[in-house]
């Protein structure tokens, strides 16, 4: 099972959820499936990491949190490079009553600590790292250094709010079709690893927080 399951390929909103999660399962459970969650390495047409994490998961968690009785959903996912990542449409008594577009483009984004891919370097080469906050390179060695960060209250949440507001500025650059919906993949500092700072959430879990913005072309 690949990315050749889905690409492409019109399917009811919660079957794409069920083949998402088992392509996660599939990946996790072989020989080199950690470290391939950590490194992302492979860039083949059948399978990539980075947007299985990336873009599969949140589009997957955004389609349970609105699939219900009063709304089914159909998705049909593209891993190309055309200017929205998923069509999605749906029918039932929400589109009838003007509570959900029939028909609606998303686009997925990620908002991440610049240094987030360092820190999960570390914890593979060497069995652990502090949060990404706190992860440096060497000016001469160019070795990563990782050190212990002590968050205010509400520097987290700051952190965040940050992130999210780059995003939305680097999307804004960009030409979406009208009503594309927005979704941002959150990975905060927080979350990003467990207390010993061992292993990563995504090792062990498939949703992420996620937040979405309706209608993304109305920034321009």
């Amino acid at each position: 099972m690949g990315l050749a399951t889905i690409d492409g390929r019109l399917m009811d909103g919660l079957k794409f959820c069920l083949k998402v999660y088992k392509l996660f399962d599939q990946v996790r459970g072989a020989p080199d499936g950690i470290a391939k969650l950590r490194l992302r390495p492979t860039r083949t047409a059948d399978m990539n990491e980075k947007k299985l994490l990336e873009e599969l998961l949140p589009i997957a968690r955004y389609i349970q949190a609105r699939y219900s009785e009063g709304r089914r959903i159909k998705v049909r996912w593209f891993s190309g490079s055309q200017p929205y990542d998923a069509i999605i449409w749906s029918s039932g008594g929400k589109v009838t009553h003007g509570e959900a577009s029939r028909r609606a483009l998303v686009e997925v984004t990620t908002s991440v600590h610049p240094n987030e891919h360092l820190a999960r370097r570390l914890l593979h080469e060497r069995g652990g790292s502090f949060g990404p906050k706190g992860i440096s390179r060497d000016k001469e060695t160019g070795a990563i250094i990782s050190k212990p960060h002590v968050h205010t209250p509400d520097e987290l949440a700051a952190d965040l709010a940050d992130q999210i507001l780059e995003c939305l500025k680097s999307k804004s650059s960009k030409q979406y079709p009208p009503g594309t919906t927005l979704i941002i993949n959150c990975i905060t500092t927080a979350s990003s690893f467990l207390m010993n700072g061992m292993t990563q959430s995504s090792e062990y879990e498939r949703p992420r927080r996620t937040w979405h913005f309706e209608k993304c072309s109305c920034w321009r």
